[in-house]
């Protein structure tokens, strides 16, 4: 989810496409569908599985759709696979238009905007990295790898108060699974004579989040090792001097307090400028 510049609520539904909610209240559809591959005689359009995005300054929403293979309840059988079958897709509000970024991408995920509206970082959860592609710039267009070989599967990426990122980890990465991924006949083999509740998986009784600078290097991190509290962490959102914390089987929000930042820090005033509270206006 992101707050666009008009303060729309701009929200990817997993099996739905990407929609938004205006301040006051009304939901409306943004986009359900991208434009066909030319050379696939199966019409791959329609958007299965739009799970995280962002805003650039210029308007345009980034998203992931993480599987154009596999449906929301099905979705886990993509990682297993391990092909890339996801894409990263833009919606241009301008033109209204919708199109395919990267095509062909491993189980992409998280979506952040980098800090100069530059790039955007994407989070594969199945190759276990953070790609930045460049949406401007001389290198506009390129993909490249900006971390790699992480201890557990990034999910959401989302700023931070001081310049560098947050990164969520979903699933902490164990030897037994690292093997598994390299025996596709194993797995397959798994999946059709084994039950679902036994089959090989990440560690998933684990809370992770991790902080990353520009560079891709990792600067600190916090745990649940017990996953008693926070396992399976999805997102988290750095709001007002708080952490706040989302996963993906828990019924709760968790916040951290964290120190020496700045407490005043919002999403929206970072994105789109403060705002007045005297005028109501955005002022950058």
């Amino acid at each position: 989810m992101q707050f666009d510049r008009d303060e729309n609520l701009i929200v990817a539904v997993a099996g739905m496409g990407v929609y938004g909610v205006a301040p006051d209240g009304r939901i409306f559809k943004v986009t359900d569908e991208t434009n066909r591959t030319w050379y696939k005689l199966n019409d791959d359009s329609r958007l299965r599985m739009a799970d995280d995005l962002d805003i650039a300054p210029d308007g345009k929403i980034y998203f992931s759709d993480c599987t154009t293979r596999y449906e929301m309840t099905t979705n886990t059988l993509d990682i297993l696979e391990g092909r890339p079958n996801g894409r990263v897709v833009c919606y241009d509000p301008a033109t209204k238009t919708t199109r395919t970024v990267i095509n062909h991408f491993y189980f992409p995920n998280g979506i952040c905007v980098s800090h100069d509206g530059k790039s955007i970082l994407i989070a594969s959860t199945s190759l276990c990295k953070v790609f930045r592609h460049w949406i401007d710039g001389p290198n506009k267009g390129k993909t490249e790898v900006l971390m790699d070989q992480l201890p557990g599967n990034p999910d959401n990426i989302n700023r931070a108060s001081d310049g560098t990122y947050w990164l969520a980890l979903v699933g902490i990465r164990t030897p037994t699974f690292d093997l598994a991924a390299r025996k596709p006949g194993f797995r397959l083999r798994m999946v059709k004579q084994v039950p679902t509740d036994e089959w090989l998986a990440p560690a998933l009784n684990h809370g992770c989040v991790l902080k990353f600078n520009e560079k891709g290097e990792a600067l600190e991190s916090w745990w649940d090792p017990t996953g008693i509290s926070h396992s399976t962490l999805t997102s988290m959102r750095e709001h007002q001097g708080y952490l706040y914390l989302g996963g993906l089987e828990n019924n709760r929000i968790g916040r951290i307090k964290l120190d020496g930042v700045d407490d005043s820090w919002t999403g929206y005033d970072a994105y789109w400028g403060a705002k007045s509270r005297v005028t109501g206006r955005v002022t950058k």
